[in-house]
Order: structure tokens, then C-alpha cells, then sequence
């Protein structure tokens, strides 16, 4: 294929690929993830319960404008187009027009990328990071000192998106040390690191100021321990990514490959210490998909420095099929009947709770006008949240995930109140009903499935901080010996005469 033919065949795929993303964006339901960054959109700060606050500020700006789902979800739609054209882009120049076409191709049809459309913390950590190394890698041929400043920026937008961005820095600063060790490419990853400083001060500051959050969250509530199953999760995980016949052709063009490891190859660098860090770290602890997206890009710019322009075509045939696997799975579990996920109650719940929404809402409008509506999970109460406009609140003890109720509840103005709490489980209904001085629990249908509602009057908030928010406090905010005390919300509006509860060596 003659260059001129395969950019445009390139340029059409963009555009073809983008109607089908937004298409699918509005038909695809709402996921309980997306639902709780929206309550961060409806309540900006300079950061959340869970991560750093970018993704929150990009909804705040898109809420100006409206809230159907697609539109939302704009910013995963985009993605995937703009970081191919921008992989295409920068290869130009770099490689011949094929090699640097494949390469935008490759990525843009990869299913990861492909059936994306769910907007997370990861789709601005992935943008900015993107931006960041297209920035380090003009500064490494440039020897220019705006180029690390630049890239700088870009790194400190990521780490308010997610905290892995402080592994790609890590990354810069190896490289330097094994490739460009002189005064030019030193003093400009200074500029880099004291651009990056304004971020992480802005960050460290509002976790101060609120309970370390993002600190024992990402560090201690939700670590969980590793061992030989997870190296090989992770392994396997790595060869679905690359997928099969890319991993065979590099492993024949592992001269290549080698050769650009020696020679410093920015983008390869960029890929490989990552994965190798991940590598090491999956003996401890479970790797995750999204852990490695935000250097899933370079591994195409890498590859079309080292494949040929048939390798990157037949590997292109492969990606093509294996993504049209995906949508036509994807597709077929949409359309199956909802009734079909009744065996599995956790899913079939999920289902229910994002498909059928409206009846949840009619039942809470019904049996709880007037009273302030609570559910037992933060995933049903951010989705009635979005439905219905309304404030509600998770009640009870909920999980080491979404707790970002815990800042916007504030469990001492509704003593005395009245409230409506939406449950699964009758025997969680009968003891959450002790809370109120009078409770009426009422059990009704949705698609032949029980749900269990309380309309509890008169809200006992002691009895809830001695029992509940007591064991929240001791559960997900006890402080490591090295952190000082700050500020903690939880402490100053249920505790305010307590000393913070330290972690047990």
C-alpha cells in the first residue's frame, strides 16, 4: 500500500471509528463508576476521596453544557482518535508513511482502544501523559530547556489525574541518568521536576487538609497481597495487549528491538521500565488492566521504529479480526435478556440498578416523598443521584471504594429526620431499621427481584455515629505514624474530642 492510499484509508478509519464510538457511547448504559465521577462534577474541589481531581474538573466543564450520557463521555470518545493521530503525527518524519500509518492503525483498532468509550480517571492520566512524553521527547533531540518545562506541565496535569503519572517521571529521570547523562539534559529534567512541583504541593495540601484520603486509600485501604498467580495474570494480560503476532514479530526483530534499547530509544524506554516495574511489583500485589494504559501508546510508536511495514500490515489483519471478536461479544452480552444474569445476583443487581433506574426512583418518589433518600451502596446511590437529581446519600458502612459520601453527608443535620434507604437484603433492612425511632420496611418487585425499603423516621444519628460511623473511622481512616494530623472532616464533624486512630504496626 502506497503511503498516499494508506493515510487515507487512515483519515477515513478516524472518522468512521468516531461516529461508531459516539453511537455506541449513547447506547451503552451508564456504569456505576461514571455515576460517582458525576457527583464529583456536581461538587468540584481540588481533589476527591479517591484520586486526584482531574477527571472531576473535566465533567464540571461538560455539565455547563449538558448531561446525556454521550455527551460525558466525549472525552473517552476523542481519545482514542486524537492519540492515533497523534502517534501517526509524530512518526512522520521518524519512519517512512506506511510504518507511521500501521502504527496509528494498530492503535486505533485495538480493542482496548476501539470499544472504549467509559469515561475514568485513567482517560485524562493517559492524554496528559501522552502529551508529556511527546513533549520529553522533542526536549531529548532539542536539548530544549522549554521542551522539559513543557513536558513538565503536561506531567503535573497527570498526576492530578492519577498517581501513576509519578512512575513515568521516574521513568524520565532513569533515562536520563542511563542515556543522556550531561549538563544540557540534566539541568532541563530539573525544569521538568520544578515544573511538577506546583501539582503535587496543590495535592498535598488538600490531602492534609482532608484525612490523607487519596494517601490511605491508594496505599493502605485497598492494597491487597500478591503472590506467583498474579505474575502470571499479569503476564498474561501483557500478551492480550500486545496480542499474539506482535509479540512473535518482536520476537524475531529482537536485534532491532535490543539495538533500540541501547541506542536510547525514548518511546521504547518509556514502554519497557514501566512493565518491568509492574512486573516485579505483581509479586505483591494484583496488576490491573488499567495500570498500564496510560504507557499502552508508546508500545506502537516503539513498534514502528522496529517492525517493517509488512509486519505492522499482517499484524494489522490480526488486530482487525480480533477487535470485531470483541464487538460482536460485546454487543451479543447488551442484548441479552436482563432476566439471563438472574443466576449471578450480584451482575443481575448491577443490571437491574443501571437498566431499570427509573422504577427505583418512581418507588423512592412514591414511598419517600419528603424523606432524604439513602442506598447501601455508593454504585446505586451516585446512579439515582444522576437519574433523579436528588441528594442520596450511602447509609450504613459501605465499602473501601467510593466513599466520597463520607465528605458530602453530613449524618448530624438529619438527626430527627426522616429517611428512605433502598436495600437488597431484608436481614440488612431489619438492622439498619434500629437507626430510626419508627421504621416501616417494605419489601417490593423489580423484574421479579426483591429490593427492601426503609422509611425510617426519626434518624437516632448517635446511635449511627457510635455504631456506624465508629467503625468507619477505625476501619478507613486510621493514619500511618509518619503522617502528620491535619485536617479530617470525619474527625472534626463525629470526633471532634478524639485523637486520630493510628495504624497497628
Amino acid at each position: 500500500m502506497r503511503g498516499l492510499e494508506s493515510r487515507r484509508l487512515f483519515f477515513h478509519l478516524l472518522w468512521v471509528t468516531l461516529l461508531l464510538k459516539f453511537a455506541w457511547a449513547a447506547w451503552m448504559p451508564l456504569s456505576g463508576d461514571e455515576a460517582y465521577f458525576y457527583l464529583w462534577a456536581k461538587n468540584p474541589g481540588m481533589g476527591y476521596y479517591d484520586h486526584p481531581p482531574m477527571v472531576g474538573w473535566w465533567l464540571t466543564l461538560l455539565l455547563w453544557f449538558g448531561d446525556a450520557n454521550w455527551w460525558l463521555r466525549t472525552p473517552a470518545v476523542l481519545l482514542g482518535s486524537g492519540l492515533a493521530y497523534g502517534i501517526y503525527h509524530l512518526l512522520r518524519g521518524v519512519v517512512d508513511e506506511d510504518r507511521a500509518v500501521m502504527a496509528g492503525m494498530l492503535f486505533l483498532l485495538s480493542p482496548l482502544v476501539l470499544l472504549n468509550v467509559i469515561v475514568t480517571t485513567d482517560t485524562p492520566l493517559i492524554i496528559f501523559s501522552f502529551l508529556s512524553a511527546w513533549a520529553f521527547s522533542h526536549a531529548i533531540r532539542e536539548n530544549g530547556w522549554r521542551w522539559y518545562l513543557l513536558s513538565g506541565l503536561l506531567l503535573g496535569a497527570a498526576f492530578l489525574a492519577k498517581y501513576f503519572a509519578v512512575l513515568l517521571g521516574l521513568t524520565y529521570a532513569v533515562y536520563i541518568l542511563l542515556y543522556r547523562r550531561n549538563r544540557h539534559h540534566i539541568t532541563g529534567m530539573l525544569w521538568l521536576s520544578l515544573a511538577v512541583v506546583p501539582f503535587a504541593a496543590l495535592n498535598l495540601w488538600w490531602n492534609y487538609c482532608h484525612c490523607w484520603d487519596n494517601v490511605l486509600f491508594n496505599v493502605y485501604n485497598r492494597h491487597t497481597s500478591g503472590g506467583a498467580l498474579h505474575v502470571h495474570e499479569y503476564l498474561l494480560m501483557l500478551i492480550y495487549m500486545v496480542t499474539p503476532p506482535l509479540i512473535w514479530y518482536l520476537l524475531r526483530e529482537r536485534k532491532s528491538f535490543l539495538r533500540g534499547l541501547r541506542e536510547g530509544d525514548t518511546f521504547l524506554f518509556l514502554l519497557l521500565l514501566p512493565l518491568v516495574l509492574f512486573l516485579v511489583v505483581s509479586v505483591r500485589a494484583r496488576i490491573g488492566l488499567h495500570w498500564v494504559l496510560a504507557f499502552y501508546p508508546f508500545l506502537f510508536i516503539a513498534l514502528a521504529r522496529i517492525l517493517s511495514a509488512i509486519q505492522l500490515r499482517r499484524a494489522l489483519i490480526f488486530m482487525v479480526g480480533f477487535s470485531l471478536l470483541h464487538v460482536v461479544a460485546l454487543v451479543w452480552v447488551l442484548m441479552l435478556p436482563h432476566d439471563y444474569w438472574k443466576s449471578r445476583p450480584a451482575v443481575y443487581d448491577g443490571v437491574l440498578i443501571g437498566f431499570y433506574a427509573d422504577e427505583f426512583i418512581k418507588r423512592l418518589d412514591d414511598q419517600g416523598d419528603g424523606y432524604h433518600w439513602a442506598t447501601g451502596s455508593y454504585v446505586d446511590s451516585a446512579i439515582l443521584e444522576y437519574k433523579s437529581g436528588r441528594r442520596t446519600s450511602v447509609f450504613g458502612k459501605g465499602s473501601k471504594y467510593g466513599r466520597q459520601d463520607d465528605m458530602l453527608t453530613d449524618w448530624r443535620q438529619l438527626d430527627g429526620k426522616n429517611i428512605a434507604v433502598l436495600l437488597y437484603r431484608e436481614m440488612e433492612a431489619q438492622a439498619y431499621a434500629g437507626f430510626f425511632h419508627e421504621a416501616e420496611i417494605i419489601r417490593f418487585p423489580v423484574r421479579q427481584r426483591d429490593f427492601y425499603l426503609i422509611r425510617g423516621k426519626g434518624f437516632n444519628y448517635k446511635r449511627y455515629r457510635d455504631d456506624i460511623l465508629r467503625y468507619v473511622r477505625d476501619r478507613y481512616y486510621r493514619y500511618p505514624d509518619f503522617l502528620p494530623d491535619g485536617e479530617c472532616y470525619l474527625y472534626d464533624r463525629y470526633f471532634p474530642d478524639t485523637d486520630i486512630v493510628r495504624l497497628q504496626r
